[in-house]
């Protein structure tokens, strides 16, 4: 009876196994494909930065004329 169980057990044990697998070969594709790495974004994070700074320069600095203009 116990080497019924434990065959079973087994089997069990090996499809999750093979489940496993194919759920890790399906997050290893997602990170390859689907997203962007620090090195890639780097460049476009920078742009946008000061883009944001500048843009903010002017408005703070269009707020402190109006002020100073009263």
């Amino acid at each position: 009876m116990k080497t019924t169980n434990t065959s079973v057990d087994l089997a069990v044990i090996a499809n999750d196994i093979s489940y496993i697998k194919a759920d890790v070969k399906d997050i290893k594709t997602k990170l390859e494909m689907d997203y962007v790495t620090k090195q890639e974004f780097d460049p476009i994070k920078k742009i946008v930065y000061g883009l944001v700074t500048l843009i903010l320069t002017g408005v703070v600095g269009a707020v402190l004329s109006l002020i100073l203009q009263k």
